[in-house]
């Protein structure tokens, strides 16, 4: 059953579903390589932001300067870092100290220097009192972080004023910083503006092709496939399901550009910044990884109950709107409400249940991060204290665990999308899976003669639970037949067969002497013109629903409702032929929605006529109308004529009695009388009792 197949649904990730779903992407598919390109761009963008406030804090906000002792060959190697103050002494920023071997490092002396041009210490000081202060090279001057902080009476010796004067590099540098930081911060804003307009465009036209294949693949099913599939299981694929695979291109495939190539990005990027610290943070990987694989398999079976516990809600939805009269007429709203409560709360517990999950799993994500955060503090500020890191670097990295974490983050709050999206996948195609109605076969003459033959039919909807049982018989072209016998006979199964709603297991059908079975459904359906019981209007408009084909024009239209008299009452309405039809035409009359069906068959000039029960709603007044309109109908039209209501079947040419499936009598209405077999049984009995 198709229930069953879909309590076995629910993988997190289907490579084939994936390139299925991938392939409505293929007219866009430039749109994703530029998105790719601009996920990269801002993904980097990410990554230099804190390398350049790391550079602020170190190089221009707390610049400081360190004493080191090295050899001549140390400092061949590191000349580029250090400055010599007197012998083996020399200075090295503390950003650079990392440069350095590890114990000449950690042995750097404690005491923190900033490094002034001379010039300017000298504009704002006495040269006497800065004799003090070793000289580096011939234009530094190193003066100790403490002296800068130093007070005379209530001022500092080292004002304000003076100490923007003697930084003024480092304003400088800040200003370029800050500059670079702003227009990388531009780009940013525009590579991901255009790449999230970019992917959700392409998910937007992608969704849209999906959505039209698949209400075009719903329209080419066989009649058969809709006896065993709820109306309201096929809305949802083509609603809610479609709608789910819209949010996974909007907010996950948007972005997953950005947050791959974060992730990737600092995967290699934190063991060239600090291998020891990225080993910190790699820590949590394991763990990480082991929640995430115990989490997929209790989500897919948590979402898997809520997507199938949403199908039998719309299914039941779908289902009691439709039959609302007979809920209300019966008086069963309570039973009903009821029995959506059991499902309402079913669904209810299996969300909730989900939330629970995502619940747990989110939290535990921040623990992890948390957590890491607490490793790289404990790590990093030993460092910090022994030399070895600086405080801007220390502040960077910590803003890098923040980002490894981030495209984690937005992973598992995706995470229930990507679920639906896979599980609504897999539905939808499923759905796409299933065989469409082969309509291809040879064409009939453009003018046909409506001859209709049935040769040895037997037909049965399921297995052999034969309906139809060796049915033969022939219409001559224009010939009048009519059908009757009690329900279940088999007579609408004549008019299935015919139009090759369903096709037979044994024999043939025969149109002007070509088996059906070889002729092109839609040209054969074309030709025949069908009036049904329950008459089935679009909304719309009343010219509308009569010109169902495009090929039709208003004056065939207003032709057609003239001869089957339905012009009667659409002249009266106040918009005429435009008179609005609301949803299966509960706007109109029972009688009036006949006089439309009636006037939709004409207006496609059918070689065939069936009117399968076309007067038994109506009122004795819209009947002689119809009659009327049915004469003239079936003017040069070979018609099939199935009645429960005798008295309508009295003019046919001839009358085929079935019963149980079979052809039991056949005649004119005084012949069968004078049998007195089963029609007369059949119409003495609606007689008598006044049927």
């Amino acid at each position: 059953m198709f229930v069953h197949e879909e309590e076995q649904l629910g993988k997190i990730y289907d490579s084939r579903i994936m390139g299925r779903l991938l392939s409505f992407l293929e007219k866009d598919w430039w749109m994703i390589a530029v998105s790719l390109v601009l996920g990269l761009i801002v993904a980097a963008a990410e990554i230099v932001f804190p390398a350049i406030i790391q550079r602020a804090i170190d190089r221009d906000i707390f610049p400081v300067y360190r004493l080191v002792t090295l050899n001549e060959e140390e400092v061949e190697l590191h000349d580029e870092y250090v400055l010599n103050v007197r012998d083996s002494n020399y200075v090295i920023l503390q950003a650079d100290l990392s440069e350095l071997p590890r114990n000449r490092a950690r042995n750097a002396e404690p005491v923190e220097y900033y490094l002034f041009e001379k010039s300017k210490v000298e504009e704002e000081f006495d040269s006497q009192e800065l004799t003090r202060y070793p000289v580096v090279g011939t234009d530094k001057l190193l003066i100790p972080y403490d002296d800068l902080q130093k007070m005379e009476g209530e001022e500092r010796v080292f004002s304000r004023s003076v100490l923007l004067v003697l930084r003024d590099a480092n304003w400088q540098g800040l200003l370029r910083l800050a500059i670079l930081f702003l227009i990388i911060s531009i780009i940013r804003f525009i590579a991901s503006y255009a790449q999230i307009l970019l992917t959700a465009t392409a998910g937007q036209n992608s969704m849209h092709r999906l959505r039209m294949s698949t209400f075009s693949h719903i329209q080419r099913l066989p009649v058969q496939y809709f006896d065993r599939n709820p109306v309201g299981r096929l809305v949802t694929r083509n609603t809610n399901d479609v709608q789910a695979l819209n949010q996974f291109f909007t907010e996950v495939v948007t972005s997953l550009f950005y947050d791959g190539f974060l992730l990737i990005g600092l995967m290699v990027f934190l063991p060239l910044y600090n291998w020891r610290l990225a080993l910190v943070t790699f820590g949590v990987v394991p763990p990480l990884l082991l929640a995430t694989v115990i989490f997929r398999r209790l989500l897919r079976d948590a979402f898997r109950k809520v997507r199938v516990r949403l199908a039998k809600i719309n299914a039941f939805l779908a289902e009691h709107f439709s039959g609302i009269k007979v809920v209300q007429m019966f008086r069963q709203e309570r039973k009903r409400l009821n029995a959506f409560n059991v499902i309402n709360e079913s669904h209810f517990k299996a969300r909730f249940g989900q939330m629970i999950l995502f619940a747990i799993f989110r939290p535990l994500v921040d623990l992890l991060l948390i957590s890491t955060i607490a490793a790289v503090l404990w790590f990093g500020a030993n460092w910090v204290v022994g030399g070895v890191l600086t405080i801007g670097f220390l502040a960077a990295f910590l803003r890098y665990v923040e980002k490894f974490f981030q495209p984690i983050r937005d992973l598992s709050e995706k995470f229930q999308v990507m679920q639906q999206a896979m599980a609504s996948g897999e539905r939808i195609f499923m759905l796409a899976d299933e065989a469409e109605e082969v309509y291809d076969g040879a064409k009939l003459p453009a003018k046909t003669d409506g001859g209709i033959e049935f040769r040895d039919v037997s037909f049965a909807y399921n297995d052999e639970d034969w309906i139809l049982k060796d049915i033969n018989f022939r219409i001559k072209p224009g010939e009048r037949v009519a059908f009757v016998g009690a329900t279940g006979a088999g007579k609408t199964s004549i008019i299935n067969t015919l139009c090759r709603f369903y096709e037979i297991q044994r024999g043939k059908i025969l149109v002007d002497g070509k088996d059906a079975r070889n002729l092109d459904k839609k040209d054969l359906r074309s030709r025949i013109g069908i009036v049904m019981q329950d008459v089935f209007l679009f909304l719309g408009d009343i010219e509308t629903n009569i010109k169902l084909r495009s090929d039709i024009s208003h004056d065939r239209v207003e032709a057609a409702a003239i001869v089957t008299n339905a012009d009667k009452f659409i002249s009266k309405l106040p918009d005429g032929y435009k008179a609005p039809v609301q949803e299966r035409g509960v706007n109109l009359s029972v009688g009036e929605r006949q006089l439309v069906a009636f006037a939709r068959a004409l207006a496609i000039n059918p070689s065939i006529l069936i009117l399968d029960e076309a007067t038994s709603s109506v009122d004795t007044k819209t009947e002689a109308l119809i009659q009327d309109a049915i004469h003239k109908l079936l003017e040069g039209r070979t018609a099939l004529i199935i009645a429960h209501r005798l008295s309508t079947v009295r003019d046919a040419d001839r009358i085929i009695v079935l019963d149980h499936g079979r052809m039991v009598e056949e005649g004119t209405h005084d012949a069968l009388m004078k049998r007195k077999g089963v029609y007369y049984g059949l119409y003495k009995l609606q007689f008598e009792h006044k049927i």
